[in-house]
């Protein structure tokens, strides 16, 4: 860029941009989790667009089919940029002096293969700029790059290529099933959607996601809700256990093989006393607490309800709403009643114990301490009553919601001699379907 300092007007040159995507293959826009300033940098070619309609709100969604080149609008590579946003105004400036100053939506698209590093990821395809009350940050990419991004997040590059490709298929299902989420843009880049940061060095998740390009899970001819976790403590949920709404004959509760991952034990136990548990509930003051499981025809426990003794007023929780209600690692759990006496004398000069971390405050001193204590309790099968020194103990297995594709179950599978259709027609059955997506 030849201008030290450059604020877009209306001299620009009329250009169709356009997803380099196969006619098959949907164009996405993702949203970023970004906050400014953050930083850019590329190696190689970049142009800057930018679009004469303002507003994102303006617009219904981001398939924009016409973009502005700026003139002389290549950014200088190999060097580090920084995005501002200042009184509604983007500002891009660079390390070597070059600021660009715009009021209107900016795209920086970079040529194929090279992508833009954000805060040092690597994002492919292009990266659209809207300068609303906080600035938004969308990547438009094609279908299968995202399939490699979101891969590399779930994924380790470790696992056989049949674990990664049953994962690919399970993560391209699920994008194209559930696009239309949110209104601006197809998706995010957080969990509601899928964890997406850009994409990975390694280039056994691109092997991967080639190896299987396009495939996508169907039943009776439609997409799957192909939802997938991480590891359900040794057997898989039926969806309706998890979730409202009618049973799905591709998400039953089959027999995991996840015991050796890294997620199976949870890292820590939590324990409550019986005010710390009223107050997460949402019942008033001190109080007894009755805790009823809630199980299924078939005596599955499929969760809780909780009384109180004060008022009768009762709160009803499946398993999943309480592992989100006290961020537990998943639903799998075992739950306690242990008197705080037994707690006491489970604490002896006989217990293991290690130190750990120590900190000096004059002359306080702060020592972590790790033990091992046996204690005894009551698992509760049946209602009880909470008195005043009881607590409540959760002890679980598992990581993350627990139906569908279990990623360290099949990890597992792949390394007994399954492919990838094999693993796949364990977790979703035998009545799915593989095909080329838009076929």
């Amino acid at each position: 860029m030849d201008a030290r300092s450059m604020v877009i007007a209306s001299l620009f040159l009329f250009i169709f941009i356009t997803c380099a995507s196969a006619a098959d293959e949907p164009c996405l826009s993702v949203k970023l989790s970004l906050e400014t300033p953050f930083s850019l940098s590329f190696s190689g070619k970049v142009e800057l667009f930018y679009h004469q309609e303002g507003r994102l709100e303006q617009k219904p969604n981001l398939k924009l089919n016409s973009w502005s080149l700026v003139n002389t609008g290549e950014l200088k590579p190999n060097v580090k940029w920084q995005v501002h946003l200042a009184k509604g105004k983007i500002i891009l400036s660079s390390e070597s002096g070059d600021r660009i100053s715009s009021e209107l939506p900016l795209m920086l698209r970079s040529s194929p293969g090279d992508g833009i590093e954000i805060n040092g990821w690597k994002y492919p395809g292009a990266l659209q700029l809207w300068p609303t009350e906080n600035l938004l940050v969308f990547n438009e990419l094609e279908l299968e790059e995202y399939v490699v991004g979101v891969l590399g997040c779930e994924a380790y590059a470790g696992w056989s290529v049949e674990a990664l490709k049953a994962n690919a298929v399970a993560i391209r299902t699920y994008t194209l099933y559930g696009l239309g989420k949110h209104q601006e843009y197809d998706l995010c880049d957080q969990v509601h959607c899928q964890i997406y940061r850009g994409s990975r060095l390694s280039s056994v998740f691109k092997e991967a996601v080639l190896a299987c390009k396009g495939e996508v899970l169907t039943w009776q001819g439609d997409l799957i809700n192909a939802v997938y976790h991480s590891s359900s403590g040794g057997r898989t949920r039926n969806n309706e256990e998890v979730w409202t709404g009618s049973p799905l004959p591709y998400l039953r509760a089959v027999e995991d093989f996840d015991h050796q991952g890294r997620n199976f034990h949870w890292p820590q136990a939590y324990l409550f006393s019986r005010g710390e548990l009223a107050k997460v509930l949402g019942f008033s003051g001190e109080q007894g607490i009755e805790v009823i499981p809630a199980c299924s025809e078939a005596g599955q426990r499929l969760g809780f309800n909780f009384r109180s003794e004060h008022n009768g007023e009762e709160k009803q929780f499946k398993n999943e709403s309480l592992r989100w209600l006290f961020s537990f690692p998943s639903a799998n759990f075992r739950v306690f009643k242990v008197k705080e006496r037994a707690i006491q004398e489970g604490v002896t000069e006989d217990s293991g114990f290690s130190l750990g971390t120590a900190t000096i405050n004059n002359q306080e001193i702060r020592l972590t301490v790790s033990m091992t204590s046996k204690i005894k309790g009551e698992e509760i099968t049946q209602g009880v009553n909470l008195g005043p020194t009881d607590r409540l103990l959760f002890i679980g297995t598992g990581s993350g919601h627990g139906v569908g594709l279990s990623q360290w179950g099949a990890a597992a599978l792949a390394e007994k001699g399954y492919n990838y259709k094999q693993i796949l027609r364990h977790y979703y059955g035998d009545e799915v379907r593989l095909r080329k997506y838009g076929e």
